[in-house]
C-alpha cells in the first residue's frame, strides 16, 4: 500500500498528516520473505515474539524458525487466555507480562490480531521500542492505529501510542483465518457506516474538526465492501485483500486525524459497554467486531428514523441531574469516572431547538448520502450469518437495552445516541430498534 500520498502532505483540512509507518506489505506468501523484510528495516539482533496459543500454532512457529535460521536471537512471550472466556484479554495482567519480559535493546514482533496488537503497541510505546505486527486475521481495524485499547479497572480505555513500523499481511494466511474472525472484521468495517455519519453530525452541529480525505478513505472502503461482499464471504484473495486494506485504511484515517472519530461512534460505544459489563460480571460477550455489527443494526435504525422525522416535533430535555442518576445506576463502580466526563462535556454539547432546526436539511442530506449503505446493513449481516451465531442468539438483551440507552456516556463524543437522549426519544427508539433486532435473530434461529 502506498502511504506516501498521505504522509507529510499538507491537507485541505489545514493539517499536515503524519503516517509514521515505514511500509504496509500485503500479498500472498509474504511470510516467506520475512527475513529480507526485517533485514531491510532493522539491525536488531534479538526479537521478542508475542503470541497466544492459537497464533503460535498457526504461524508463530514458522516465524521463530525464520528468526533462528538467520542467526538472530528470539524470545517467545506466550500470552495466556482467561479461563472464563477462553481468549486473551487486553488488560493490565497481560500487559505486565510483556513489560516484565522485555529488554529495551530488542525488537518487538506482534503475531496476532486485535488484543495482541493493542498490548504490544502499548508496551512498545511505554518502553520506547520499535515493533511490527504480523497479522493473522482480518478481524479488526487497529493494525495501523495510533491508539491502543486497554482494559483498566474494568473499563476499556483508549491510549495514544506509536503505530508499528511494519504491517505484514500474508493473504494466504488471512484467508485461512477462522470464519468468526472474518465475520468480526466485516462487522468492524461495516460499522464505519455509523461512525462516519456520527463524524458528520459532530461537524454539522458543533463545527468539529473534519478531514474530507480521511472521510473518503473510509467511505471508498465501504463502496469496495458492498461491491465485493461475495468475494469476502467466499474467502477469495481479492475479497480478503479488500477487507484487510479496508481495515488498515480505517486505522490510517484515525492516524491522520489523531483521533478515533472517523471509525468509532454509537456502534463502538455499545460494544465497549458490553465489554465493561463482561468485566464486572465475569461473563463472556461476542468478539468486538460482532458486537459492532449488531450495534450497527441499532444505529442504522436510528438514522433511518431520524431521516423520516420532522425535527419541529422534537423537544429538548437537557437534564444533567437525570443523567448523573442514570450513570450512578448503570455504571456502578465506574460511575465517578463517567460523571467527571459528563461535567467536562456538558457545556460543549448543549444544543437549542433553533440550532437543530437550522441544521435539519444538512443532517438529512448527510443521511441520504449514506442511505444505500444503511439499507444494506441487515442484508450484509444476514449474508455473513451474524444472526445465526450462537453468541448472538444468546445475547444478553438486558445488557443490550442498557448499552443502547446509556453507552453514549462512555466518551466525550457527540453521536446520534447523544442527540436522541437530549430529545427524550432514545428509550422509545431504542426499544423499537432492539425489538427489530430480536425479531431478526429469532427468524434466523427458526431457519437453522
Amino acid at each position: 500500500m502506498n502511504i506516501n500520498k498521505i504522509n507529510g502532505i499538507e491537507c485541505n483540512c489545514g493539517r499536515t498528516h503524519q503516517i509514521p509507518i515505514d511500509e504496509i506489505i500485503i500479498g500472498e506468501k509474504v511470510i516467506n520473505e520475512l527475513d529480507n523484510i526485517l533485514r531491510k528495516y532493522t539491525n536488531a539482533s534479538k526479537f521478542y515474539l508475542i503470541v497466544d496459543k492459537n497464533t503460535k500454532k498457526v504461524v508463530g512457529h514458522r516465524i521463530k524458525k525464520i528468526i533462528l535460521d538467520n542467526d538472530w536471537k528470539i524470545e517467545e512471550i506466550l500470552l495466556e487466555e482467561k479461563k472464563e472466556n477462553d481468549h486473551v484479554e487486553p488488560d493490565t495482567d497481560a500487559l505486565f507480562k510483556i513489560l516484565s519480559s522485555v529488554d529495551t535493546n530488542g525488537y518487538l514482533l506482534a503475531c496476532g490480531s486485535g488484543t495482541i496488537n493493542d498490548l504490544t503497541a502499548f508496551a512498545a510505546d511505554k518502553m520506547n521500542m520499535p515493533y511490527s505486527i504480523i497479522t493473522t486475521a482480518p478481524s479488526m481495524d487497529g493494525y495501523a492505529s495510533s491508539v491502543s485499547s486497554i482494559t483498566v479497572n474494568g473499563v476499556k480505555q483508549t491510549y495514544n501510542i506509536n503505530p508499528p513500523e511494519l504491517i505484514i499481511a500474508d493473504l494466504e494466511l488471512l484467508s485461512e483465518a477462522p470464519w468468526k474472525m472474518i465475520q468480526s472484521g466485516l462487522g468492524d468495517l461495516l460499522g464505519k457506516i455509523s461512525s462516519l455519519l456520527e463524524w458528520k453530525l459532530g461537524k454539522v452541529l458543533f463545527d468539529e474538526y473534519f478531514c474530507s480525505k480521511a472521510f473518503l478513505l473510509i467511505k471508498n472502503t465501504l463502496d469496495n465492501l458492498m461491491e465485493n461482499s461475495d468475494e469476502i464471504k467466499n474467502r477469495e484473495e481479492k475479497g480478503i485483500k479488500i477487507l484487510t486494506e479496508g481495515l488498515i485504511n480505517s486505522g490510517i484515517a484515525m492516524m491522520m486525524v489523531e483521533s478515533s472519530r472517523p471509525a468509532s461512534g454509537t456502534e463502538h460505544h455499545i460494544s465497549h459497554f458490553f465489554d465493561m459489563y463482561s468485566e464486572i460480571y465475569q461473563k463472556p460477550v461476542p468478539p468486538h467486531g460482532i458486537k459492532v455489527g449488531i450495534a450497527l443494526n441499532i444505529s442504522t435504525y436510528f438514522y433511518l428514523k431520524l431521516l423520516n422525522s420532522k425535527f419541529d416535533d422534537f423537544t429538548f430535555d437537557h437534564n444533567k441531574l437525570k443523567r448523573k442518576k442514570n450513570i450512578k445506576r448503570f455504571y456502578l463502580d465506574k460511575s465517578s469516572t463517567i460523571i467527571n466526563l459528563l461535567d467536562k462535556r456538558w457545556e460543549h454539547e448543549l444544543l437549542t431547538k433553533a440550532e437543530l432546526l437550522n441544521k435539519e436539511e444538512e443532517i438529512k442530506d448527510n443521511i441520504r448520502d449514506f442511505e444505500k449503505y444503511l439499507n444494506n446493513v441487515s442484508f450484509i449481516l444476514k449474508k455473513f450469518n451474524f444472526f445465526q451465531r450462537e453468541d448472538v442468539q444468546n445475547l444478553n438483551f438486558d445488557w443490550l437495552n442498557k448499552a443502547v440507552n446509556y453507552s453514549f456516556e462512555l466518551r466525550f463524543r457527540y453521536t446520534i445516541s447523544t442527540l436522541l437522549n437530549q430529545l427524550g426519544v432514545l428509550d422509545k427508539w431504542g426499544n423499537e430498534a432492539i425489538d427489530n433486532l430480536e425479531n431478526e435473530i429469532k427468524i434466523r434461529e427458526r431457519k437453522l
